[in-house]
C-alpha cells in the first residue's frame, strides 16, 4: 500500500509543481511559490515512504501476544497496555460541575434563545433547575472588575 501511494502522491506533487511553473510564467505571482512548494511535498513524500518501509520495530520486554482473530489495523508489534481507569476521588469540584453542566444540557429540551443562552432547563418560576443559580439571561460566571476601580477607592 506504501509503494502505491508513493508511487501515485509523489508524480503528482511534480505535475501540479510543473502546472505552477507554466501558471507563474504567465503571471501569476503565487505560484512561484506554489512551484517551488510542489516538488518539496514529493520530497517529504519519498522520504515518508522510505522511513516507513525501513521502519524496524523496537526490540522490548513484551512478550508476542498468542495468534488470535485480527482486525484490519491490529499489528503484531504493538505493545499491550493497561486500559485506562478513572478515579472519580480525583475530580475537582469545578470538573464535577462542569460535567453536571454537561449532563444537563444533554438531557434538557429548552431551546437557546436570548434569555436562556445556554439551553438549560427552567421551572415554571424561572429558577435554574440545573442548579448554576442564575436566572435567564444572566450569568454565572464572575466579571473581571474594572482596572481603575481599585485606585479610585
Amino acid at each position: 500500500m506504501l509503494h502505491l501511494l508513493l508511487v501515485t502522491i509523489a508524480p503528482g506533487c511534480l505535475v501540479a509543481g510543473w502546472w505552477q511553473v507554466n501558471r507563474a510564467l504567465s503571471g501569476n505571482i503565487l505560484s512561484y511559490f506554489y512551484s517551488v512548494e510542489w516538488p518539496v511535498f514529493s520530497v517529504l513524500a519519498v522520504l515518508a515512504w522510505w522511513q516507513l518501509v525501513h521502519d524496524e520495530p523496537v526490540p522490548g520486554e513484551y512478550v508476542k501476544p498468542q495468534k488470535e482473530k485480527r482486525s484490519f489495523w491490529h499489528r503484531d508489534d504493538e505493545v499491550p497496555t493497561r486500559p485506562l481507569a478513572w478515579d472519580p476521588a480525583l475530580e475537582t469540584p469545578e470538573l464535577v460541575a462542569y460535567n453536571q453542566y454537561l449532563r444537563q444540557l444533554s438531557t434538557g429540551n429548552a431551546r437557546k434563545n436570548w434569555r436562556n443562552p445556554r439551553g438549560l432547563p427552567f421551572d415554571d418560576a424561572g429558577e435554574d433547575v440545573a442548579g448554576a443559580g442564575a436566572r435567564p439571561g444572566e450569568s454565572t460566571l464572575p466579571t473581571p472588575a474594572h482596572p481603575g476601580a481599585a485606585a479610585a477607592t
